[in-house]
């Protein structure tokens, strides 16, 4: 191995950069025998070990670069788009559909099997809304502690708004408010689903409420104006079902197989 020189130094500074990655050791580790290979190279080809070192450096790119490239990286909690994560996409897609539906059915239908349809609908609108955050979860490795709080939030949500009787609703709204707001966080993070789509169905929940009760204090009505974040919401969620399903799928057999292909 080369005596301590550029590269030596880089690594110092490389090493210093990605301290608050557990696996910073390894990521050091396998830069310093990409970049002492590389230097060898060189050398062998007449370079000067300084040039070479110099050259090698620069083909590797600066430390700050690397690092929050790792950083970045990591934040991504390994997204991998399958067929399970494009159904859940489907399913993200289908979950407002359902419930505006259902809900029509369920207002304008008093009994019978229309009104027990509509019910139904709002049902599964439930359903597939808790698939498409568990595998928007999957997709993203799951999100980091991020993404685990917000799907173990939904699960308990029924249990934390049963005690509240009567404003069992109103506190499952508050709930589910903050399961999409810690989810969005999380994904916005991630960076791997289109940032808009994300801020809408996340964003537009925590903006309509606050609008809502700065209306309301202003003596103003404010239900009118709570459609326009629910659609906002039911908008965003959708558009980042339709980012999830249109990505192929890297579990599915080809003809000449794959890592995945088994």
């Amino acid at each position: 191995m080369a005596e301590p020189g550029l590269i030596a130094a880089y690594l110092a500074e490389l090493r210093y950069s990605l301290t608050r990655l557990p696996d910073a050791d390894e990521i050091a580790a396998e830069a310093e025998d990409h970049l002492f290979s590389t230097a060898d190279a060189l050398v062998a080809a007449g370079r000067p070990r300084p040039q070479a070192e110099t050259e090698a450096l620069a083909r590797f790119g600066s430390a700050s670069l690397v690092a929050r490239v790792f950083v970045e990286e990591s934040k991504r909690g390994g997204a991998v788009s399958t067929r399970l994560t494009r159904r859940a996409g489907a399913a993200a897609m289908l979950a407002p559909l359902f419930v505006a539906v259902g809900q029509a059915g369920n207002l304008t239908i008093d009994r019978g099997t229309g009104h027990g349809a509509g019910v139904a609908l709002i049902v599964a609108g439930f359903a597939a809304f808790a698939f498409a955050l568990w595998g928007v979860r999957r997709r993203h490795g799951g999100l980091a502690g991020w993404g685990r709080a917000a799907f173990w939030l939904f699960v308990a949500s029924p249990f934390i708004a049963f005690p509240f009787g009567w404003g069992a609703g109103g506190a499952l709204v508050v709930v589910q408010l903050l399961v999409v707001t810690l989810l969005g966080i999380g994904m916005i993070r991630a960076r791997v689903l289109p940032v808009p789509a994300v801020a809408l169905f996340t964003l537009a929940p925590a903006a309509t409420v606050a609008v809502a009760a700065l209306l309301t204090v202003m003596g103003l009505d404010a239900a009118r104006y709570a459609p326009i974040g629910v659609v906002a919401f039911a908008v965003g969620f959708a558009w980042v079902g339709w980012a999830m399903w249109r990505e192929p799928a890297l579990d599915l057999r080809s003809p000449n197989g794959g890592p995945l292909a088994a």
